[in-house]
């Protein structure tokens, strides 16, 4: 198994969760659509680390800080799951 297998990811983020100190949706609205459905498709494959480097990447200035970016993906995780 891969390390980005569905039980290492669910793993990982729940424990990304506990550290979920509130969310901001403001980050989501700063991405373009195309990258939005990049950041989707990399949560869904699992791929949690690729998905925050996109999300720093494409929100533009000011540059979104690490902690922002683990709650949006937490917040789009439990999005995607229902």
């Amino acid at each position: 198994m891969g390390v980005f297998d569905n039980q290492s990811s669910d793993l990982g983020l729940r424990l990304l969760s506990r550290f979920n100190v509130g969310v901001d949706d403001s980050l989501w609205g700063r991405l373009s659509a195309e990258a939005r459905a990049e950041v989707d498709g990399l949560i869904a494959a699992g791929r949690s680390v690729q998905a925050i480097a996109v999300m720093r990447e494409c929100a533009g200035p000011p540059r979104p800080g690490l902690h922002e970016c683990v709650d949006l993906l937490d917040q789009r995780f439990m999005a995607l799951r229902e």
